[in-house]
């Protein structure tokens, strides 16, 4: 501290001296005695604190903790037939749990029961959407518009037949291809809304989590929508290959384009596949709650509820059973086609009972032969010889415009011929 002296006058300077100095020497003798009971305070205190840390670290349990209150005061409502019922529950008052047995306590907790109906319909709701929107899609690119087909042959550039046949063999296949991944998309669509409306009507019982519900009360609901959504946006990618193909040999693009195109496809589905397993891998969150590993434990697993389902003899499903069969049928045929049909095999088949005879006219107008002939056969040759003579007029039309083409040739030729020899 500082003392500042205002000296008014020299009497008065010299008593605020000795004042002075009287007050250091008490303040000195105070310091010695406070160091010195100070050193000791400081020296108990010390002691004190070791004893007290080492008893509360050797001790197994917090003993002298207040009690916590872990539940404060309210009303719980508790549902009995459609009608609520109120209940006052009391604080509690419950001692901190011990050091040493901590863990064990957060791991016994008893998981609790939620409603998760909501939270599975969103689920189901977020796939039909995208699969409306790929049907639609679908239904636009392979049945409302037309396939890609080669140009007519030109002086620049003749198709060989192989390759016509070929394109040909394509659009069939696109044509199939389109019919099974819109079928596919559709049955998600139906399923995920009935899904929906099940979630919503009735009251389904409490679960740990939304893929134990799903998983409980509609695990062949939401296999089918996955898996049948996966195979309609494969079986699309293979439509848009198809017709990239087939305009690209229209457009004459080179051999490496093509295969750039046929690759970025394949990398695509590739991508996809890969999307898919890795989401099948995962399932919800545990080694347990999933379906495998990859895209074909999911229809594995699809394939295996549906047939369980069929043949259930509680209640047995006739018309799924029959949906597996015919669907098996479609992919073997299917498959049978593309593996024995040659490029040229069908466009070269002539079948002779669709083909009009040659004789056609003689035989309308032979009233025996008639005879032998049903009603059918005999509409068949009147539509023949209609055929035979609309295709007469036709020939004698182009053969009379090639006529007068000719004509009109030599005239403007003989023409040129005069106007020089006159010059």
């Amino acid at each position: 501290q500082s003392i500042v002296i205002c000296a008014f006058s020299n009497r008065e300077g010299t008593q605020m001296t000795n004042a002075t100095q009287k007050m250091k020497t008490k303040l000195r003798r105070r310091s010695k005695v406070c160091g010195s009971s100070c050193s000791c305070t400081v020296k108990s205190f010390s002691a004190a604190a070791f004893i007290l840390i080492f008893a509360f670290s050797s001790m197994p349990s917090d003993a002298f903790a207040p009690p916590t209150i872990l539940q404060s005061p309210r009303w719980q409502h508790h549902g009995d037939n459609g009608r609520k019922q109120h209940q006052y529950r009391h604080p509690q008052l419950v001692s901190p749990p011990s050091k040493l047995h901590l863990v064990t306590n957060i791991a016994t907790e008893t998981p609790l029961l939620t409603d998760y109906a909501p939270a599975a319909a969103s689920l189901f709701n977020n796939m039909k959407l995208p699969a409306a929107v790929v049907t639609a899609g679908m239904i636009s690119l392979g049945f409302a518009t037309r396939f890609p087909e080669l140009p007519r042959d030109t002086l620049d550039k003749v198709y060989p037949q192989s390759l016509r046949a070929q394109c040909a063999k394509l659009e069939r296949l696109h044509i199939v291809l389109g019919l099974l991944s819109v079928t596919s998309e559709l049955i998600v669509v139906l399923w995920a809304a009935v899904a929906v409306n099940q979630l919503t009507e009735r009251a389904y019982d409490p679960a740990l989590s939304v893929w134990d519900l799903i998983h409980r009360d509609c695990d062949l609901a939401w296999s089918a929508v996955n898996s049948h959504y996966i195979l309609g946006i494969i079986g699309f990618t293979g439509m848009l290959w198809l017709r990239a193909y087939v305009m690209l040999l229209g457009a004459s693009a080179s051999k490496s384009l093509m295969n750039a195109a046929s690759t970025g496809t394949a990398a695509a589905t590739c991508l996809m596949v890969s999307i898919v397993n890795r989401g099948v891998e995962s399932g919800g969150g545990t080694s347990v709650d999933r379906y495998g590993d990859t895209i074909l434990d999911l229809f594995s697993h699809y394939a295996a509820l549906l047939l369980k389902v069929a043949t259930d003899e509680a209640s047995p499903g006739p018309l799924q059973l029959s949906a597996m069969v015919l669907e098996t049928a479609s992919l073997c045929f299917m498959f049978h086609v593309l593996i024995t049909e040659s490029d040229a095999s069908f466009e070269d088949q002539v079948n002779e009972e669709d083909s009009c005879p040659i004789d056609a006219y003689d035989v309308l107008t032979d009233e025996n032969e008639l005879s032998k002939l049903t009603k059918r056969e005999v509409e068949k040759l009147k539509t023949c010889v209609d055929l035979g003579e609309e295709e007469e007029k036709r020939q004698r039309l182009r053969e009379w415009v090639l006529d007068e083409d000719e004509e009109r040739e030599e005239e403007d030729s003989g023409d040129y011929a005069s106007v020089n020899v006159s010059a």
